[in-house]
């Protein structure tokens, strides 16, 4: 198996964080200065996580044989793989994409290099290692969002889409208008508008091509949302740059009146460049010109080189759904794991993770009759950053969360809490009544002079406080790095010193947990969690006490980050009401340790939901 290791400064900290403890506390200003430059030329980029199914790969060697292949569902049958590579010119004058017309009349679109050049890609570890393998191979990726597939249906069904309107839209894809769609589907033009119609309100799109767009975007996975997508695919495709910027209006949505006035120019000759990026792009309608733009951003995204095996995403493995926000532009993300007959319960992450919930605890909810919910903050995982800033850290989130309770028509929910014990007080508080009962597991307190310092975590909380503009540059540098593999190092020396927590690292499901919920971060969309870090490195945060009954606290005494009465002095000041609890035999990670304990006390704590609760006899309060 190929292992890369982490880039020269995260290396060290993970071989030596005593050595790197002493140098901070020495000369904090000196050791930011020193990494900085070390490593801030060599971050890697940010990358994108495609989606599994929506491209096709193929890897030949050089006698022309195919060594790999990866065939999604929506590949023409009729058409071998071979028979593309056939078509398209060498690879040897750099990647460019290749618009392909099959003999059934299907456009599929391509990149063919060298193995060589692709070696940094970012490509699923099959054909990562099959390149590796065959270093003068060609890779070949393929792309056709034009006919519906299994990634495509899954992305209608992420926006709350009925059965109607994802059939007009899967239509849209495969024929490029309504009129078409409507013929396909043997239904009439004004059944397939009002479908159309309907939801472009619900995605809060301007019209049918930003409609396309978001569902195609979603298909391929998720896209950082700085990408600047006409100054990347203006040496990738045959157009201008000038026609690349009007591209990239176009497919958002933005009419031909309001695309000439942005860019200064007449609609005369917004128009006569339409026509020759439709000729171009074999394409007749903005909705044609959005799925291809997408198609075209998300193969230009693979292929830039990240040095780093992100691989892809598999939509099965966590239940995502988006509700874009009132802005039309941005959209928040959540999981519903169901059942959808059972009782809901918010699952807040914590601000080194992103919303994806242990697998352990989500069975063990789901076994006493919850249904967990998780959302993604702003500027987490798959959820814009909209207003979120260090000044009003958690307004955007909570605005986020009460849309989210309002769409699934959740009148009151109680909260579990892993660490994101800030967040949790402040929704709390705003809230008031739509939130119940209140878990908090492992609150982390803010980082103080006196505070616990131990392993991995300890040196970056203390380069945290010391240097506040180490944060951004470590999550990017560590996030941008991360594979399975990584993971599971990087794990193991954030649990060393907690028997109960270097216990779990042996647990795969375990690392692949921690692995899903950090991964996301890798797309470069974590402003949220910079954001937090610096709320809680420098204690900004300002709570007055809450006079609730119906919260838990809950620290295990193994927790070699925060110690228990550290935790508890700091959240019983403000939470003054709270059942405190201590468990004996746990570290940070209960939701994955001690899941049945939490649900037991999730329930005894929504028991009488009106009354302070009292802790179970096996959990003695401390």
């Amino acid at each position: 198996m190929h292992k890369l290791p982490f880039t020269p400064v995260v290396q060290r900290l993970l071989d030596d964080p005593d050595d790197f403890l002493d140098r901070i506390r020495s000369d904090a200003a000196g050791f930011a200065e020193e990494v900085l430059e070390e490593e801030g030329p060599a971050t890697p980029p940010s990358g994108v996580i495609p989606t599994l199914g929506s491209i096709a790969i193929a890897v030949f060697d050089t006698d022309g044989v195919l060594v790999h292949h990866v065939i999604p569902d929506w590949w023409p049958g009729d058409y071998p793989i071979a028979e593309l590579r056939e078509s398209l010119p060498a690879p040897d004058g750099g990647a460019r994409l290749q618009f392909i017309r099959t003999p059934q009349g299907r456009y599929l679109r391509a990149v063919c290099v060298t193995g060589r050049e692709a070696a940094g890609w970012n490509l699923p570890y099959a054909t990562r290692e099959s390149v590796r393998a065959h270093p003068e191979s060609h890779l070949l990726l393929g792309v056709d969002a034009s006919w519906p597939s299994r990634a495509l249906a899954a992305a209608t069904m992420s926006f709350g889409l009925n059965g109607l309107q994802r059939k007009a839209v899967l239509a849209v894809l495969q024929t490029g208008n309504g009129r078409e769609a409507a013929a396909a589907l043997k239904l009439s033009y004004a059944t397939v508008r009002e479908a159309l119609s309907e939801t472009a309100r619900l995605m809060r799109a301007p019209n049918l091509p930003a409609v396309i767009r978001r569902v195609v975007e979603t298909s391929f996975g998720i896209l950082p949302s700085n990408f600047d997508s006409a100054a990347e695919l203006a040496g990738w495709l045959p157009l201008t740059m000038r026609q690349c910027q009007i591209c990239e209006l176009i497919a958002e949505g933005v009419s031909r009146q309001a695309t000439a006035s942005a860019m200064r120019i007449s609609p005369a000759v917004v128009k006569k460049e339409l026509e020759q990026i439709f000729a171009v792009l074999s394409v007749s309608s903005a909705a044609e010109l959005a799925r291809t733009w997408v198609e075209a951003k998300a193969l230009r995204q693979i292929s830039r080189s990240t040095d780093t095996p992100l691989g892809f995403f598999d939509p099965l493995v966590e239940p995502t759904h988006f509700l874009p926000r009132a802005d039309d532009r941005q959209v928040i993300a959540w999981s519903d794991y169901g059942p959808s007959s059972g009782r809901p319960v918010l699952v807040v992450h914590s601000n080194w993770t992103c919303r994806a919930v242990p697998r352990p605890f989500v069975l063990q909810l789901q076994a006493a009759g919850w249904r967990p919910i998780a959302i993604d903050r702003p500027g987490f995982g798959s959820t814009h950053p909209g207003t979120i800033s260090v000044m009003r850290p958690f307004d955007q989130a909570i605005a986020d969360t009460l849309d989210v309770l309002n769409r699934l028509k959740i009148d009151r929910i109680p909260v579990v809490a892993r660490r994101g014990a800030h967040f949790t007080t402040a929704l709390k508080a705003r809230l008031g009544k739509r939130i119940g009962p209140v878990l908090m597991v492992s609150p982390n307190p803010p980082t103080r002079d006196a505070g616990r310092r131990t392993g991995i975590v300890g040196v970056i909380k203390e380069a945290f406080y010391r240097s506040p503009q180490l944060i951004e540059f470590y999550f990017r540098v560590v996030t941008a790095q991360l594979s399975f593999e990584r993971m599971e190092k990087l794990t193991r020396a954030i649990c060393a010193g907690s028997p109960p927590d270097e216990a779990l690292c042996d647990d795969e499901q375990f690392i692949r947990d921690r692995f899903k919920a950090i991964r996301p971060f890798s797309t470069g969309n974590l402003k949220g969690a910079i954001v937090e870090e610096t709320i809680i490195s420098r204690n900004l945060a300002s709570f007055e006490p809450m006079p609730c009954e119906d919260c838990m606290i809950v620290q295990g005494h193994h927790d070699n980050h925060y110690a228990y009465d550290e935790v508890i002095e700091f959240w019983s000041a403000i939470w003054p009401r709270a059942t405190l609890i201590g468990v004996e035999d746990a570290g940070q990670f209960m939701t994955s340790s001690h899941p049945q304990l939490l649900v037991d006390l999730l329930d005894q704590l929504t028991g009488n939901d009106k009354g302070a609760p009292t802790p179970p006899p096996s959990s003695a309060p401390r």
